[in-house]
């Protein structure tokens, strides 16, 4: 009797597993987003009216609470930033937005690191080895790049502790990426004192992200 031929594996099988570790992470960040972000954007609004009366100090100690716990609740980053500008000027908001985005990058990181076994043991140790050669051939630049991508902004720094990147490594990507972003988004808040300047913020930030990337993968071609 002829043996039956084998049924062809499910083009979802070949997917590999690191691939739907992303989807994960991203739609654990992403969903709480879609169902909370306008409420909270529509709370941000309020609280920052001249007539909610709230003082300056308490609102910055909310702004600085939720960008730096941007990795784990659905807060607005790009309006927060800018509001930070539009509250405490430039300087200020820069100051203001860069401590707390680079608090949330300490977070993220120290949560990837945490879970790195679990995601080892998820995705196997091939994809684990070739998620691990990723981050040491193109994880400054893509960190750089990703800062000013919603959703993929807080994965990036995710995957970088899953992939244990060094701390040293990741920092200064994200460091780099976190002062472009936030000068942007603190000089449009201060120049235009209103958080609708949201375009031309995150247009800049876009073009800034994209000439550190370039500056990255230059630097690391100059070095072999």
């Amino acid at each position: 009797m002829t043996p039956a031929p084998p049924r062809p594996s499910s083009p979802l099988r070949r997917v590999p597993k690191t691939v739907w570790l992303l989807l994960g992470v991203g739609a654990l960040i992403l969903v709480p987003f879609l169902f909370f972000g306008e409420a909270i954007e529509a709370w941000f609004a309020g609280l920052a009216s001249p007539e909610a009366g709230v003082a300056r100090g308490v609102f910055g100690a909310v702004l600085f609470g939720l960008l730096a716990l941007d990795v784990l609740l659905p807060v607005p980053s790009s309006l927060a930033s800018t509001l930070c500008g539009v509250v405490f000027g430039l300087w200020g908001g820069f100051w203001l937005s860069f401590g707390a985005m680079t608090v949330s990058c300490v977070i993220g990181y120290g949560l990837g690191r945490l879970c790195a076994g679990y995601a080892r043991r998820l995705i196997g140790e091939r994809e684990n080895a070739l998620l691990r050669l990723f981050l040491r051939r193109h994880g400054a630049p893509a960190l750089v790049a990703l800062r000013t991508v919603p959703v993929l902004a807080e994965a990036s720094v995710l995957f970088a502790g899953l992939g244990r990147m060094g701390a040293g490594r990741a920092a200064w990507p994200l460091l780099l990426g976190n002062a472009a972003v936030s000068l942007i988004y603190a000089w449009v808040g201060d120049a235009g004192r209103s958080p609708d300047a949201m375009l031309p913020a995150f247009l800049g930030s876009l073009a800034v992200s994209a000439l550190l990337m370039a500056g990255a993968w230059l630097w690391r071609r100059r070095l072999g």
